[in-house]
């Protein structure tokens, strides 16, 4: 007769042997196939047993059966009770109800092609680089391991880690990591032709190593972290899709909520979609970092852009995470509920750009002229209550190679110097004009900082029309476009910027993939190819200057082999910056999260994004 008395964990939760006592003998036998005996050594079989050694042992099997029985029930009720629950993959040996943790999206998307996404918040929890920046600066291991370089940074190969699988079970390897780069630059989406645009070459040497040939010094590490234009994915990824081509066909199914990274999340294309306004990303049980106790398996992106809305979910407990879009008037509200409220820096900044080929605002006086009048402490104050900071130049605060004495124009406005101006430039009468100004749904709050400048800019007769549009609008209206293809996000033609369809003034809310503080002057102010004077792909003030961008280039040769000279040559790209005013970095921004108290693990990093969420480092607290 065995009588079952199981012990799955111990108090440390280590597993333990399960065992059954085998009554008559009071053995254990465990299914390590030891054995347990009560005495030492081996207990001999009486062949005469008294009257009061039977009652003892009757009473004995009563008790064991008994607890046996117990045990079962409460076990069985317990199961029943949580088999609806989710629990954390099962390759991590951690069973439990983990709870869903739910963000809220302010716009909706169906953006998650990784090679030009703007949905990073989504996408970067799904694919991973092969590099990674801790929020100090510091570059460390992601998908590959090490790397070198020749002397002069244009020779770079990789070791790469092993025992990383792709979601569809594939190795990561060599192969991967030559087929997404060669395919992104290849589809030339989102910041390829920039971030990858002195890319000869990139080859395996073996099965995880690769060398990259760059044309010119490159700090590459910095590169490979990328938020986006770095992210590696399977090379098996055409034959798991079913499609024909590796550019336009696996975009359409990129957009439709699939994917084949290795990150430690999957886009469950089946709870996904516009239509149910949420994107559900499951766990990969297969994750190569593994799972841990109180990580979230199951998250949720819901659209919601009205921040009100948003809130009111927060506080009902239906909302983890919300970010308030620069509604920061919300903030006493939501700490007085218990909830967190979480600043971090961030490299993004509001950028106002004006189309240099219009009519007027191809002068560059009158161009001064406006951003005289501009009362920049009001903007910042009054359209993102403070959570900001006015600064000078085309280098974030933070970055590498920032200025604090740039050259800047306010903080407080100037009317009567922006009259001189406009009467230099042939304007003593003051403009009479009614321009556009149109900015992304996305960041909302530039809706209010278009009507400071709206008021700011009446007394130079400036009538300005305020226009929000989604963020692909506003890229097909600036000329991203590629009108053969019907896909935004594709470099259209230079003369599209005179027409009358072409944006006249544009506020971005904008963050480079990089923290290379190369980057973002070069998206937004420099000739970004060979033949760029004719191509726009994130020039949108269509500021063609061979000059600036030559400058701009080398200062990026010389960050890895000449700091000096860079800081020197950053330095007159900000004078020259100033002189011909295409536009202006209107205040760098902080990244303020709302945070139910049961989430834990959240490090600003602004290396990322807006410093978007990484939600694997996050944890559930009771």
């Amino acid at each position: 007769m065995f009588i079952a008395n199981r012990v799955a964990l111990s108090d440390h939760g280590t597993k333990v042997p399960a065992c059954t006592v085998k009554a008559l003998s009071r053995q254990v036998l465990c299914s390590d196939n030891s054995v347990q005996n009560k005495r030492e050594g081996k207990m001999k079989t009486r062949k005469a047993v008294s009257r009061t050694q039977v009652v003892v042992t009757v009473v004995v099997i009563l008790i064991l059966l008994v607890s046996g029985l117990y045990y079962y029930f409460v076990t069985l009720s317990t199961t029943q009770n949580t088999t609806s629950a989710q629990t954390t993959p099962t390759s991590t040996g951690v069973s439990g109800p983990v709870p869903t943790l739910v963000i809220q999206r302010n716009a909706p998307t169906s953006d998650m092609d990784p090679r030009s996404t703007s949905s990073i918040d989504v996408v970067q929890n799904v694919y991973e680089t092969l590099t990674y920046i801790l929020p100090n600066g510091t570059v460390i291991p992601g998908l590959a391991t090490s790397w070198t370089h020749n002397s002069d940074y244009t020779e770079w190969q990789y070791t790469l880690r092993q025992g990383v699988k792709f979601h569809d079970g594939t190795p990561f390897n060599s192969t991967a990591v030559v087929f997404s780069v060669k395919n992104i630059v290849k589809w030339g989406g989102g910041d390829a032709p920039d971030v990858w645009g002195n890319l000869i070459d990139v080859k395996a040497t073996g099965p995880y190593t690769v060398n990259f040939t760059m044309s010119s010094p490159t700090n590459l590490p910095f590169v490979t972290s990328s938020a986006y234009s770095a992210f590696i994915f399977s090379p098996n990824i055409l034959k798991y899709s079913g499609v024909e081509n590796d550019t336009l066909a696996l975009h359409t199914w990129f957009v439709s909520f699939h994917d084949d990274g290795s990150g430690p999340y999957t886009i469950n294309s089946t709870a996904s979609s516009l239509e149910k306004g949420q994107i559900e990303l499951d766990a990969f049980p297969s994750y190569w970092r593994g799972w841990n106790p109180g990580q979230y398996t199951r998250v949720i992106y819901k659209f919601i852009s009205n921040v009100n809305t948003a809130v009111q979910l927060a506080q009902a407990g239906q909302l983890d995470v919300i970010g308030l879009s620069g509604q920061f008037q919300y903030v006493p509200q939501l700490l007085s509920s218990g909830l967190k409220v979480r600043i971090g820096p961030s490299f993004a900044a509001i950028w106002l750009l004006f189309n240099t080929l219009h009519q007027y605002l191809n002068n560059s006086l009158v161009r001064k002229a406006l951003l005289t009048a501009i009362d920049y402490n009001q903007v910042v104050n009054q359209a993102y209550f403070g959570y900001g900071h006015p600064f000078g130049g085309i280098i974030n605060p933070g970055k590498p190679f920032y200025d604090a004495n740039a050259p800047r124009y306010g903080p407080a406005p100037n009317i009567t110097l922006a009259k001189q101006l406009l009467k230099q430039a042939g304007y003593p009468g003051g403009l009479n004009v009614t321009w556009t100004i149109t900015y992304s749904t996305g960041s909302p709050f530039l809706g209010t900082v278009a009507q400071i400048l709206q008021t700011n800019w009446k007394p130079l007769g400036v009538t300005l029309n305020i226009q929000g549009m989604s963020f692909g609008q506003l890229a097909k209206k600036a000329g991203y476009f590629n009108p053969q293809t019907g896909t935004t996000f594709q470099p259209g033609p230079l003369s599209y910027a005179k027409s009358s369809q072409a944006q006249d003034i544009l506020l971005l809310n904008w963050v480079g993939a990089t923290a290379d503080p190369w980057l973002v002057p070069n998206e937004l102010f420099a000739i970004q190819t060979v033949n760029g004077q004719q191509v726009i792909i994130y020039n949108w003030s269509y500021y063609t200057n061979s000059t600036f961008t030559n400058i701009l280039n080398q200062a990026r040769v010389d960050e890895a082999l000449n700091p000096a000279k860079a800081a020197a040559e950053f330095k007159q790209l900000n004078q020259m910056f100033y002189d011909a005013a295409p536009g202006v970095g209107l205040f760098a921004e902080d990244q303020v999260w709302v945070l139910s108290p049961h989430v834990q693990g959240y490090v600003p990093n602004p290396f990322y994004g807006f410093d978007y969420i990484f939600v694997y480092q996050l944890r559930y607290s009771p």
